[in-house]
C-alpha cells in the first residue's frame, strides 16, 4: 500500500477555460511592464492610469514585445494602434483582456 492517497496537483499553469481576473491582468501587466521598462521601474511604482509611451514605462520596441507577452499569456489579440490610443494605459488593457477573454465582446 501506498502511504500517499494521489491529490490532485495544483495547476502549474492557467488552463485556457479559466478566464483571467482584472486583479491578475493588472499584476501581470504591471510586472510585465516592469520587466521591459527601460528603467525596470518597481511593479508597485506603476501607474495603472498613467498612459503608457507618454510615461516612458515602454517604447515602441517594449510596446510589441508587451502586446506579444499578452497574446501568449490570455490569448488575446491587440492591435499596436490601440496601444497608442483607447488601450493606453494598463488599466484600459486589463478590461480589455478580460473583455476579450471572457467573450462578451462582440
Amino acid at each position: 500500500k501506498k502511504s500517499n492517497s494521489q491529490p490532485e496537483p495544483i495547476a502549474a499553469s492557467a488552463t485556457p477555460e479559466a478566464a483571467p481576473t482584472p486583479n491578475n491582468v493588472v499584476d501581470w501587466l504591471r510586472a510585465s511592464v516592469s520587466r521591459i521598462s527601460r528603467d525596470h521601474v518597481p511593479p508597485g511604482d506603476i501607474d495603472v492610469r498613467a498612459h503608457l509611451l507618454d510615461s516612458g514605462y515602454v517604447d515602441s520596441l517594449s510596446a510589441t514585445e508587451l502586446l506579444a507577452g499578452i497574446e501568449r499569456q490570455f490569448g488575446v489579440r491587440i492591435q499596436e494602434v490601440d496601444i497608442v490610443g483607447r488601450l493606453c494605459t494598463i488599466e484600459a488593457l486589463a478590461r480589455e483582456i478580460d473583455v476579450k477573454a471572457t467573450g462578451a465582446a462582440r
